[in-house]
């Protein structure tokens, strides 16, 4: 009987489907920073916008006047220009010359009204992409058969090299928070048994979309060779810049519906800018190398899995 009243109770409890309307308050805005910078033979840039309340889908306001400015450990300056309100660019002397140099240390200055806000990042080594494959994987439990796409690429021998792979599929940037690809000495975290080995198999097969349909079905990333193709990047990444993203997939990935009462609170990611008076902002400022490689799904590209 006890039994029974217990499977009654939480019965009773997931039934209900009383709206509960919560009054939140409103925030005061602060100022978020985009600056992430990438060696690469291209414009780089850095946004400062203010934020919005949690319910307003309006743009950010652009801060528009600031002086930005990088500056590496030996004195080099390279200033970000103001495209329009909120956007600060660099471009290279030559189209050829890329942002940077690996092992070098880098110090954001910004002045806005007066104020300066500040951070340092490292350009951190980042390894070769030898190939990208793709492997066949039989389908069951009515799942069609598909093939999942992989990059090879190995860790650098010594601790401490952490990475973000960025991937395009036919094109598009894979950026939902589940799609976002960290690697720390080449597995999942520091401490780890992959260092200056292979890259782990979750790791290479997290270039590969998976999604499910309106009906939650699975989706095959990949029926075979065709059209599809697939574009790898690996980023270095600081060890704060990997914390930072591994909290960034905590807020954003969220369970929704009754998992959300055992999921950690909303909170904003902790930002490594800091203000001389200590005020509030968000945002992140790091460096990185960059190595990518693109292939296009054809046979050759499929590898034989060992039975």
């Amino acid at each position: 009987m006890k039994k029974l009243f217990i499977i009654l109770s939480v019965f009773v409890l997931l039934s209900c489907e009383d709206d509960i309307n919560v009054e939140l308050a409103n925030a005061d805005p602060v100022l978020a920073f985009d600056a992430w910078i990438y060696r690469k033979a291209e414009k780089q840039t850095i946004r400062i916008t203010r934020t919005n309340t949690y319910f307003d889908g309006s743009e950010p306001e652009g801060i528009s006047g600031a002086s930005v400015l990088v500056v590496d450990a030996d004195g080099a300056v390279y200033p970000f220009n103001e495209e329009i309100p909120g956007l600060y660019s660099w471009l290279p002397a030559n189209p050829t010359d890329s942002f940077g140099t690996v092992g070098q240390t880098y110090f954001l200055d910004v002045r806005i009204n007066g104020k300066q806000y500040g951070s340092v990042s490292r350009m951190g080594r980042v390894p070769e992409i030898d190939s990208i494959t793709w492997r066949f994987e039989e389908g069951s439990f009515g799942i069609d058969d598909f093939y999942v796409a992989e990059f090879w690429s190995r860790d650098f021998e010594g601790e401490g090299d952490a990475y973000w792979i960025k991937s395009w599929v036919n094109g598009t940037y894979l950026n939902k928070p589940t799609e976002i690809n960290l690697s720390f000495d080449g597995a999942f975290s520091p401490g780890g048994n992959a260092d200056g080995l292979t890259f782990i198999q979750p790791i290479r097969d997290g270039i590969t979309p998976f999604e499910t349909d309106e009906n939650d079905e699975f989706i095959p990333p990949f029926t075979g060779p065709g059209e599809d193709s697939v574009y790898v990047e690996i980023n270095s990444i600081t060890l704060e810049a990997w914390f930072f993203w591994n909290q960034v997939i905590i807020q954003t990935d969220r369970p929704g519906s009754f998992g959300e009462l055992f999921a950690p609170s909303l909170a904003n990611v902790e930002s490594n800018i800091q203000a001389e008076d200590d005020e509030q902002v968000v945002g992140f400022f790091c460096v990185s190398a960059v190595k990518g490689l693109g292939r296009r799904f054809t046979e050759d590209a499929i590898r034989e899995v060992p039975d």
